[in-house]
C-alpha cells in the first residue's frame, strides 16, 4: 500500500474538522517547499553575469586580501 492509500484510509476514518487541520498542514509543506527552492536560486540570481568564461590563475593569487 502506498502513502497515498494509506492517507486516503485515514481520511475517511477522521472528522471534518481534523481533515481541515490536516489540508492546512499539507498547504504549509508545500509553501515552506517552494520557498525553500526560492531561496537556493536567490543565490544564483545574485551571481548572474559575473563569470566570463575564462580563468587566470595568476590573478587569482594576485588579491589584496592575500598580501
Amino acid at each position: 500500500m502506498g502513502a497515498a492509500e494509506r492517507m486516503a484510509e485515514l481520511l475517511k476514518a477522521m472528522h471534518e474538522r481534523e481533515i481541515g487541520e490536516v489540508l492546512d498542514f499539507a498547504e504549509f509543506l508545500i509553501a515552506k517547499r517552494d520557498q525553500d527552492k526560492a531561496d537556493a536560486f536567490a543565490v544564483f540570481g545574485k551571481y548572474a553575469g559575473t563569470w566570463t568564461g575564462r580563468f587566470n590563475r595568476a590573478d587569482a593569487y594576485d588579491r589584496k586580501d592575500l598580501r
